[in-house]
């Protein structure tokens, strides 16, 4: 799918309209992934300025959990995906929708096999309250990624820094969309504005098409 970036006038209340019918809203589950360094947390935070939706980005549990599990850890892997799964079904449940992001450069075994089955598993608790899950892939050369990999801007909230570690991680990266229709973004051609413009676009055509 190809971003289809609406009209830069459109305002704050231009988000979807998530009402299921009466006395029901349909929540909508934004989930952003791509590699460290491609710009996931500046869109979501713009998306959402734009949109009013709550941003749930991937660094609060990650950052939550460090301090009692060892970052990738089989516990901290647990612990993250239940609470993660929590919020989804809680929020889902209450008809709120929400942006989430993640980092698709998975370490350990089977990497991509683990993001698909998280991502999945997503989907599937939105799906049981009747909501929906908006998949959208971001990338950009691994020039740009390196480039950014280390603005001092990452530090807020304990990101990758390392050039050495980000090119380990990309060379194991399945750079793959996990869904053929899944929006995808090169960052390294629109900003963040466009990007955050071209998802809601999105948002308004998938919320036509729901009954």
């Amino acid at each position: 799918m190809t971003a289809d970036i609406p009209d830069a006038g459109a305002g704050p209340d231009a988000g979807p309209d998530v009402g299921a019918g009466p006395g029901e809203t349909r929540a909508t589950l934004v989930y952003i992934y791509g590699p460290p360094a491609s710009g996931k947390l500046t869109i979501a935070e713009r998306l959402s300025e734009l949109t009013g939706m709550p941003l749930f980005h991937n660094h609060l549990t990650v950052n939550a959990l460090r301090p009692v599990f060892a970052f990738g850890s089989p516990p901290f892997v647990e612990a993250s995906r239940k609470v993660r799964q929590a919020v989804f079904d809680v929020a889902a449940g209450a008809g709120i929708s929400l942006i989430f992001t993640n980092n698709s450069a998975w370490s350990g075994p089977d990497p991509r096999a683990r993001f698909e089955d998280a991502a999945e598993s997503y989907r599937r608790i939105m799906e049981s309250h009747g909501g929906r899950t908006v998949f959208v892939r971001l990338t950009a050369s691994a020039s740009a990624l390196e480039e950014r990999v280390a603005n001092e801007s990452r530090r807020a909230h304990d990101k990758l820094l390392d050039v050495v570690r980000l090119r380990e991680l990309l060379a194991e990266l399945d750079p793959s969309p996990l869904h053929p229709d899944d929006l995808t973004l090169d960052t390294g051609q629109l900003g963040p504005e466009e990007s955050a413009r071209a998802i809601m676009a999105v948002l308004d055509r998938t919320e036509r098409k729901l009954p």
